[in-house]
C-alpha cells in the first residue's frame, strides 16, 4: 500500500483536489482543520501543501478587503486601449495609480482591463480624465459582485468532462 502523500512529482490526485477545494473555501484552515476534513494527517497535508506552493499551483492567501467600508463607493472595470502606445509602458504608469487593484492584458480590440476604486464618481472622472491622456477607454461601473457557487472540486470536474467530452456543436463550428 502506498503512502497517501507519495506520488509522482507534478501529479495532482484527490487529496491535493481535496486540500484545493478546502483552501478555496476557507483560506484560513489550519493544517489541523484541513487534516480533519481530507483524511490526512497533518504532517501529510502540510507536505502537499509545501508542494503544491513549490509547482507554484497554490500561493499564499489572500483577503478579500471590501473597498466599501474604506470609503471607496465606486469599483469600476476599465478597458484602455492605446494603439499607438507600448503595452507594457501604459501597464507601469497604471500600476502606480493608487486607484489600480489588478491590471489584466486581455486580446479584443482593448489592451488592458483596469479593476479600479474610487471615492465617488467625482474621483473616478478625475482617474478617467488621467488615463484618457493614455488612450480611449470605456468604462463599466460594478454595482454587485457575485461569486459562483461551484466549488473549486466541481468546476475542476466539469472542465475534464467539456475535455473529454466536448459539445458536437462547438467542436463542428471550430472546424
Amino acid at each position: 500500500m502506498r503512502n497517501p502523500d507519495h506520488k509522482a512529482a507534478g501529479a495532482i490526485d484527490n487529496y491535493d483536489m481535496a486540500i484545493l477545494a478546502a483552501l478555496s473555501d476557507n483560506a484560513e484552515l489550519t493544517t489541523i482543520e484541513l487534516s480533519k476534513l481530507v483524511h490526512l494527517s497533518r504532517t501529510a497535508v502540510s507536505r502537499r501543501i509545501t508542494g503544491l506552493k513549490d509547482r507554484g499551483v497554490l500561493a499564499a492567501p489572500r483577503y478579500d478587503v471590501h473597498y466599501d467600508k474604506l470609503g471607496f463607493a465606486i469599483r469600476a472595470y476599465v478597458s484602455v486601449s492605446a494603439p499607438d502606445t507600448d503595452s507594457f509602458e501604459v501597464l507601469e504608469r497604471l500600476l502606480e495609480k493608487p486607484e489600480v487593484l489588478d491590471v489584466s492584458v486581455v486580446l479584443g480590440e482593448e489592451l488592458l482591463l483596469v479593476e479600479v476604486v474610487a471615492l465617488d464618481t467625482a474621483h473616478l472622472h478625475q482617474f478617467l480624465t488621467w488615463i484618457n491622456d493614455i488612450g480611449h477607454t470605456e468604462t463599466k461601473v460594478i454595482l454587485k459582485k457575485h461569486r459562483s457557487p461551484i466549488d473549486f472540486r466541481t468546476r475542476m470536474r466539469m472542465v475534464e468532462d467539456e475535455l473529454a467530452n466536448p459539445d458536437p456543436r462547438l467542436v463542428s463550428a471550430a472546424e
